[in-house]
C-alpha cells in the first residue's frame, strides 16, 4: 500500500479545528497519517479543549485548580487532569431511593458544559422519567451503564456528539488496506440493522442505534429490526443491582422500594417471560425477510449465540450472504459457551471468519479501537493513550512497551471533559510499527481488570496530588449535599 497516496486529501489543519470529523476519513487514511502529526493533531486540540472547558465544566476546574494547572503545553500535562472511571457514577445513591433528580441534575450540571440550571427534574418517579425530561428539554443524549451494584454511570453526551459516534460506528466495519472488508461500506445505507437486543433505552446498544437512525439513515427506524423493540428500563437495571447488593450483605428486608419501581420491575419481569417466544418470531421473521441477504447483525456474543442456538435447532445455516457485517460486542456477560461458539455463531451467520475483537467503553465517544488481523489492537486517532503505574499512579513513559492502568482522552467530546481512567491492566508497545501497517503505538490483546486481579474494589490511584482527585470528587458531593 502506498502511504502518499492513501494520505492525499487528508486535511490536517481541519482535524486539529474538528477532530470529530475524523470518521470522515476511511480506516486507511486514519491509520496511515504519521503518527508524530497525529500527535500534533491531538496536543493542538488537547490545548483547545482544557482552554474552552476550564471554566464551564466545574469539576475539571476544581480538579486543574488543585493541581495546579493553567494550560496544558504538552500530552503529558494531561495525565493529572484523568478522572477515575467512577466520576460518573459518584451521586450519592439515595438521591435514586428518593427520588431526587432535582439533585441528581444538580449533580450533573457539575460535569458539563451544557447549562441545566433551568431543567425542572422535581416531578420524576423514576431514572426512566429523569432520562426522558433530558432527552426533550436539552441537549444532552445520556447514556447509562448497566449498574451491576445499583449504580447506574451516567455520561453526559450531546445529540450533536453523537454524529461521531454513528459515523465511528460505521467505520468499525471497514478493514484496513487490503484486510477483508477494506471496502465493506458499499452500499452500507441500504442495508437493514438486525439487533438482537433491546432497542429502546439508555445503555450503549439503543443509544448507538439512535444515533444511526439520526445520522445516517434519515430518520428511517424501519432499518432497524430489533429482537426487543421494547425499552431496557435504566429503573430496573438499578433496582435489580441494589436488590443483589442488599441481598448479598444480609440487608434485603431493610430496603424500601416505592410502588412505582416495583410496578416498573414487575412489568420487567413479565416481559422477560416472554422473551424466548419472542425469540422465536424474531427469528422466524428474520428468516421470512433477510434469508440470503446481506445485513448488519450487532449484539452482544450471548445474544447471537442464543439466535445460533435455534437456527441449528431449526436446521438453519448460512442465513446471510457472507459479505454481511458483523459487531458482537459487550463481552461473554458471565455465559460459560461450548467450546465452539464461534463456529457456531458463523455457521448461523453464514461468515467464513468470527469477527476480530475490538477494545471501548461506554464513555468513550467514536467506540472501540479494533483489532488487526494480527491481534493487535490499535488506539483510534481520536484517543489519547495514557499508561499510568498502578501502584503510584504516576505516568509511564510513552516510550517502548509498558504495562500499566489504561487511560485517554477522547478528541471527539465537546461539552465535557474528555479525560478518564479506566479499570483496565494493559500492555502497550509505543514505538514498534505493527507489521499490519497502521501508524502508533498498540495495545496487546491480554487486557484484565484490576478488580480481578485485586480480588475486590478497585483502588485508583491518580496521577499528580495524592488527594486532588478526591478533592474533586468532594466538590460535587457538596454540589448535590
Amino acid at each position: 500500500m502506498d502511504k502518499k497516496i492513501a494520505m492525499q486529501g487528508v486535511d490536517i489543519e481541519l482535524l486539529k479545528q474538528h477532530p470529530e470529523r475524523y470518521p470522515d476519513l476511511s480506516v486507511t487514511e486514519q491509520y496511515t497519517i504519521p503518527y508524530d502529526t497525529v500527535m500534533d493533531i491531538q496536543l493542538a486540540v488537547l490545548k483547545d479543549r482544557f482552554n474552552h472547558l476550564v471554566h464551564k465544566v466545574p469539576v475539571l476546574q476544581k480538579l486543574a485548580e488543585t493541581q495546579g494547572t493553567r494550560e496544558i503545553r504538552d500530552i503529558h500535562d494531561a495525565a493529572v487532569l484523568l478522572f477515575p472511571h467512577s466520576l460518573y457514577k459518584s451521586y450519592p445513591l439515595s438521591l435514586l431511593e428518593k427520588s431526587r433528580f432535582d439533585l441528581l441534575t444538580k449533580w450533573l450540571d457539575t460535569m458539563t458544559s451544557i447549562d441545566l440550571s433551568g431543567v425542572d427534574a422535581s416531578g420524576c418517579a423514576g431514572i426512566d422519567d429523569w432520562l426522558d425530561v433530558m432527552d426533550t428539554t436539552t441537549e444532552l443524549r445520556i447514556k447509562h451503564s448497566s449498574g451491576t451494584t445499583g449504580k447506574l454511570s451516567f455520561v453526559p453526551r450531546t445529540l450533536g456528539e453523537t454524529e461521531a459516534t454513528a459515523k465511528g460506528w460505521r467505520r468499525s466495519f471497514e478493514g484496513f488496506g487490503d484486510e477483508p472488508h477494506a471496502h465493506a461500506l458499499e452500499g452500507f445505507e441500504d442495508l437493514h440493522v438486525i439487533l438482537i437486543s433491546y432497542r429502546k433505552g439508555a445503555l450503549a446498544y439503543p443509544r448507538m442505534m439512535d444515533a444511526a437512525v439520526h445520522w445516517l439513515y434519515g430518520g428511517d427506524e424501519s432499518k432497524i429490526l430489533a429482537s426487543n423493540p421494547v425499552r431496557m428500563s435504566a429503573d430496573v437495571l438499578s433496582l435489580g443491582g441494589r436488590l443483589q447488593a442488599a441481598q448479598a450483605k444480609g440487608e434485603l428486608g431493610q430496603m424500601q422500594v416505592s410502588p412505582t419501581l416495583l410496578a416498573r420491575r414487575d412489568a420487567f419481569m413479565r416481559e422477560q417471560a416472554a422473551q424466548p417466544e419472542r425469540l422465536r418470531h424474531f427469528f422466524a421473521d428474520i428468516v421470512e425477510r433477510f434469508r440470503g441477504k446481506r445485513v448488519i447483525l450487532v449484539g452482544s456474543p450471548p445474544a447471537v449465540y442464543d439466535l445460533a442456538i435455534e437456527a441449528r435447532r431449526n436446521g438453519l445455516t448460512d442465513l446471510f450472504t457472507p459479505d454481511s457485517l458483523t459487531m458482537f460486542g459487550g463481552g461473554a456477560k458471565g455465559r460459560i459457551f461450548e467450546e465452539d461458539y464461534k463456529q457456531v455463531i458463523c455457521k448461523f451467520v453464514g461468515m467464513p471468519r468470527y469477527p476480530l475483537d475490538g477494545y471501548g467503553m461506554s464513555e468513550m465517544c467514536i467506540g472501540a479501537s479494533r483489532m488487526c488481523m494480527l491481534g493487535n489492537i490499535h488506539p483510534l486517532p481520536t484517543l489519547i493513550p495514557f499508561l499510568l503505574d498502578s501502584r503510584s499512579g504516576e505516568l509511564l513513559p510513552r516510550k517502548g512497551t509498558q504495562t500499566g492502568r489504561y487511560g485517554w482522552f477522547d478528541l471527539a467530546i465537546k461539552t465535557h471533559w474528555g479525560g478518564l481512567l479506566s479499570g483496565d491492566k494493559v500492555t502497550m508497545t509505543w514505538d514498534e510499527p505493527c507489521a499490519c501497517g497502521r501508524e502508533g503505538p498498540i495495545i496487546h490483546p491480554e487486557i484484565r481488570r484490576f478488580s480481578e486481579i485485586e480480588g475486590g474494589d478497585d483502588k485508583i490511584t491518580c496521577a499528580g496530588a495524592m488527594d486532588a482527585h478526591d478533592k474533586a470528587l468532594d466538590f460535587i458531593a457538596q454540589a448535590v449535599g
